[in-house]
């Protein structure tokens, strides 16, 4: 295995930091109780309930108009954003020329310091953000920040009810949209994709030749492997259909476990964005082009960047694991009705048609509504993907991370 770049462990230095503080903030004379699992801290019942009542309190579970939102709005005059996209400057600006009066502060974070931002700040009784928007991160956003009710779930009906299943009913917050870690290849070099199953980046031919995010660093990078142990049965399979026999393991767990090994003694490159993965990939002038393993809305990138590039759709035993992105109400929101407004803009509003949707609405990612998805890629009823499982993968992660340092 290769590492392009100084690698910087940010991943599990802040995990690591959020087992920490959440460890502390457990420790009461009688509110609350620490669960037998050390890394999953209970929150004090009494801190949950009051949170509860706060949310309902402000009208997280009603549906108002947009013209009575931003009334409200207007007289709190801003709304604080915790984002983990640096496309949330592009709404900042249609925001604002929309709802004059209400300012935007907007903070790019990466999901992981966003997390760590929220416990210390609520824990030490500051409330100043307004809108979260994250992705999982391991399971740490559903660990760390909503089961203890730091952050609310919001889904106004007229919204739901265009929304598909899971994100309809069974999210615990809004969801706009997801996107992937896609498989990409060079489309001056191939006509179609050379890769059509996870097993064949074991193969001497792309020995070397395979770009991607070391999962140390990217949460959704190891978001993919720890999907792939959770279904390594499906793994098995693909195995068996690559190479027309039943895997053997070799000193591992399972046949996840087996491709990852196998994987890495190919010799992956570690990069240390997707940018670099999908660059790299498509530049047109090369020979003969790596595969690269990146986010999947860096397609956007293909007509700006001039880049000859193209996803994936077919590969077994699934293409990827779905990264949704989630928008919440902060607890204590001090100016809950622009948080509110400002969600119901980003995901589109109730005709799909709020300018707060389209920097998001990219190929690559997937609207989770009915009626403003894209219709250039793979509708969402179409992709061969696996369901996001927090619990699992924040239970895992560890023993996943010890493995792929092990395998190094």
């Amino acid at each position: 295995m290769k590492k392009k770049g100084k690698a910087a462990s940010s991943l599990l230095v802040g995990l690591g930091l959020l087992v920490m503080l959440g460890a502390c903030s457990s420790k009461t004379t009688g509110g609350g109780a620490t669960t037998a699992e050390g890394n999953k801290p209970a929150a004090k019942e009494g801190n949950v309930a009051a949170a509860s009542d706060w949310a309902e309190k402000n009208g997280l579970n009603k549906t108002e108009t947009t013209d009575e939102l931003y009334a409200k709005a207007k007289g709190e005059g801003k709304v604080v954003v915790y984002s983990q996209s640096s496309r949330i400057k592009d709404v900042k600006a249609t925001f604002e020329a929309k709802y004059p009066g209400v300012k935007v502060e907007a903070f790019n974070m990466s999901t992981n310091d966003i997390v760590e931002k929220v416990i210390r700040e609520q824990g030490a009784g500051i409330y100043n953000a307004d809108v979260i928007f994250v992705k999982d991160a391991i399971g740490a956003v559903t660990t760390e920040l909503t089961t203890k009710k730091l952050v609310h779930k919001y889904i106004p009906k007229d919204l739901s009810d265009k929304m598909v299943e899971p994100y309809k009913s069974k999210s615990s917050g809004l969801v706009p949209y997801f996107s992937l870690r896609a498989i990409f290849y060079n489309t001056d070099v191939y006509k179609t994709s050379p890769i059509t199953n996870w097993w064949d980046l074991t193969q001497p031919e792309w020995k070397g030749k395979v770009l991607l995010n070391d999962p140390i660093d990217s949460a959704d990078m190891m978001d993919l492997f720890l999907a792939m142990v959770q279904h390594s049965d499906e793994m098995k399979q693909a195995y068996k259909d690559k190479f027309g026999k039943d895997i053997v393991l070799n000193g591992t767990e399972n046949a996840a476990y087996e491709f990852i090994k196998q994987f890495l003694k190919n010799d992956p490159v570690l990069m240390k964005s997707s940018d670099e993965v999908v660059e790299a990939v498509g530049v047109s002038t090369q020979g003969k082009p790596p595969i690269g393993i990146g986010a999947s809305s860096k397609l956007r990138d293909v007509i700006e960047k001039k880049l000859s590039i193209a996803a994936t759709y077919d590969v077994k035993p699934k293409i990827s694991v779905v990264g949704p992105s989630y928008l919440y109400v902060a607890d204590k929101a001090p100016n809950v009705n622009a948080a509110k407004l400002m969600i119901r803009y980003m995901a589109g509003e109730a005709d799909g048609k709020a300018d707060g949707f389209k920097p998001f609405n990219v190929m690559g990612s997937w609207s989770t509504r009915i009626d403003n998805g894209r219709t250039d890629q793979p509708a969402i009823d179409k992709l061969s993907v696996w369901d996001y499982d927090s619990d699992y993968f924040y239970k895992n992660f560890v023993k996943f991370r010890e493995f792929w340092l092990k395998m190094q």
